[in-house]
């Protein structure tokens, strides 16, 4: 009998101690990704109006006409990382909320 409750414990404690480590990790590694990648998208905005103001003629329309380019090609990836962090997050709290 003691046997049992002593590995019932033990499976408790690892699962309190060891598994939201992990997952911890996995989270944070998620979070830094799509960090990284909102970070790189503007710095890419950023970049592509740096080029416009050094180019002759660049008037109002085009950094319009630029923004728009740039814009449309990242906002596809950048919507699908940011929902993906965020509907993992939330399906994660869900299944602890299920576990309590």
């Amino acid at each position: 009998m003691e046997a049992n409750i002593l590995n019932e414990l033990g499976n408790r404690i690892q699962n309190i101690v060891i598994k939201p480590k992990v997952q911890d990790k996995r989270e944070k590694n998620r979070g830094i990704l799509a960090m990284v990648f909102v970070i790189l998208f503007f710095c890419v905005i950023f970049v592509t109006f740096v080029i416009g103001f050094n180019t002759a003629n660049f008037g109002t329309d085009d950094y319009k006409d630029l923004l728009t380019t740039v814009s449309s090609i990242l906002s596809g990836p950048l919507g699908f990382i940011i929902g993906f962090y965020f509907k993992e997050k939330q399906s994660q709290e869900q299944n602890v909320q299920e576990d309590e």
